[in-house]
């Protein structure tokens, strides 16, 4: 396979904490991007008129397709270089923030999120690999990738009060203009200060595996996501759902027999990787989960502003992103099996304990169970990073690190979806009015809240303030319901793992 090395990779050593520089300031707009849309959600709903479904969408077509295109962006600049590819995805990442700041309707508003993601999953990878190439001593290498890591975690825990901040000032496309700027800044700065690197010409780019994952994974969530909606046919879901995992399952036929596969199967067939897999997707679905549902409630419900709502969610974002630093000295002091075990446990309980206080008003109690909630989850999901990167053979680093980013976004994508879906099926069964009132009304106002805000919104008058009451009390009560069930399946995975996981040593 030939290999091209340019002679301007000798600038990697003289100015290498400044390409890292400049390579931050580009991760940045992705990083912000996963989280920021939150607490703007209730505005845009009323502002666009979007149905709970569509809200749905908007949130998780970023995450699953960038879940679909980590793995082949990764492969595309090893290929073609890296430095080209962060340019094409700055670029498009870019025009898709103008087209989503402008949206006129729900549908242009996930078609841009689409192209958002198409942007930043080749941003993502690459950023990691330029680093990789920048750093040649292994030391300093840590620490770049360190500093990397620790961006992304506070760029997605800084989302949700620069959101509010901007909401309550602006409006809510404006979250997406502010990338702009950043972007507009950062290409000049790539195309004269990083080097091209390494690249590999004859290297395969497996563009039908991608599109199989892709349209696999989406078709999936597509059929899950309809399957309880009372106005689509029951059967067109499943087969939806069907035809989606057939996709995937050619996926993993196609990788077994593959000679250069998206993914490694051997990685798949080791417990300790499966495992770490797991420990990434379940916290992170969890966590935006609990954030999806939180932004509304605040907003809703308790008739927050966007700027007090992302305030009321900063301790347990934060705490989770200080979790990070501090998990290696308690994992190396009380063991992998027990640190998992107790910090679930906690989570479990933190979960408990919110769906017992009323969001209302920030009291200690919400402040403590906050954030006792956000850093057990922060330290299960660094735990897990841990334990794929331990276990995986230094030369399969790379695609080890891409199979944990995928766990993130699945996580991300998959638990708004059956947050999403349960959040609503209880709130149907809990939005109760007048039989009279309602066959007065669309069909779709009790499918959430936003939906039932909209309807209210335009009903106005005496029967706007009924249907207004009505979804709040319904939202507060699927609210708890929501929480409990979070944190029994946390319970449940902490007890399985308890008797799964392999006991230590005592040092």
């Amino acid at each position: 396979m030939k290999l091209e090395k340019t002679s301007e990779e000798s600038i990697n050593v003289k100015n290498e904490w400044l390409i890292l520089a400049i390579i931050i300031v580009a991760l940045i707009p992705v990083t912000i991007d996963a989280t920021i849309l939150h607490v703007a959600i209730p505005t845009l709903t009323l502002s666009l008129g979007a149905s709970g479904n569509e809200v749905l969408w908007i949130i998780d077509i970023y995450p699953l397709i960038m879940a679909g295109l980590l793995l082949p962006m990764g492969i595309l600049g090893d290929k073609i270089g890296h430095k080209k590819v962060l340019l094409f995805g700055l670029t498009i990442f870019g025009i898709a923030s103008f087209l989503a700041g402008f949206s006129s309707a729900p549908i242009y508003l996930i078609l841009s999120r689409a192209l958002l993601a198409l942007g930043g999953s080749m941003i993502m990878p690459v950023t990691l690999a330029i680093i990789s190439q920048t750093f040649a001593n292994e030391a300093k290498r840590g620490t770049a990738l360190g500093i990397w890591a620790a961006v992304g975690t506070a760029g997605a825990a800084v989302g949700p009060v620069l959101g509010g901040i901007i909401v309550e000032h602006y409006w809510w496309g404006a979250v997406f203009l502010i990338n702009l700027p950043l972007i507009l800044i950062v290409i000049p700065l790539i195309w004269i200060g990083v080097p091209k690197g390494i690249s590999s010409p004859d290297k395969p780019w497996v563009l039908i595996d991608a599109a199989l994952v892709l349209v696999g994974v989406i078709l999936f969530v597509y059929g899950v996501k309809t399957i309880f909606k009372e106005d689509h046919p029951l059967w067109i879901s499943i087969v939806i759902g069907i035809v989606g995992f057939i996709f995937l399952r050619l996926f993993f036929k196609k990788q077994k027999i593959s000679s250069s596969p998206m993914i490694d199967m051997e990685l798949l067939q080791d417990r300790r990787i499966l495992l770490g897999m797991l420990l990434c997707f379940v916290p992170m679905a969890v966590i935006v989960g609990f954030e999806f549902l939180l932004a509304q409630e605040l907003q809703f419900v308790h008739k927050r502003s966007p700027i007090d709502a992302g305030l009321f969610m900063l301790p347990f974002v934060a705490s989770s992103a200080v979790a990070g630093p501090l998990t290696g000295s308690i994992l190396s002091k009380i063991g992998f099996k027990n640190l998992i075990i107790t910090v679930l446990s906690l989570s479990s309980l933190s979960f408990f304990m919110l769906s017992q206080l009323d969001f209302s008003s920030f009291t200690a109690s919400l402040l403590f169970w906050s954030i006792v909630l956000g850093f057990s989850l922060g330290v299960v999901l660094i735990a897990g990073t841990t334990a794929i990167m331990s276990a995986a053979p230094l030369d399969k680093a790379g695609m080890a690190g891409s199979m944990e980013s995928i766990s993130y976004e699945l996580g991300t994508g998959l638990g708004i979806t059956f947050f999403g879906i349960i959040l609503s099926q209880i709130f149907i069964k809990k939005f109760v009015v007048s039989d009279e009132l309602l066959k007065e009304l669309p069909k779709q106002v009790n499918n959430s809240i936003g939906d039932a805000m909209i309807v209210a919104n335009e009903l106005g008058g005496e029967k706007g303030e009924i249907i207004k009451k009505a979804a709040m009390t319904a939202f507060k009560d699927a609210h708890d319901v929501v929480l409990v069930l979070a944190g029994t399946v946390l319970a449940i995975l902490a007890i399985i793992l308890v008797f799964i996981l392999p006991k230590e040593k005592n040092n």
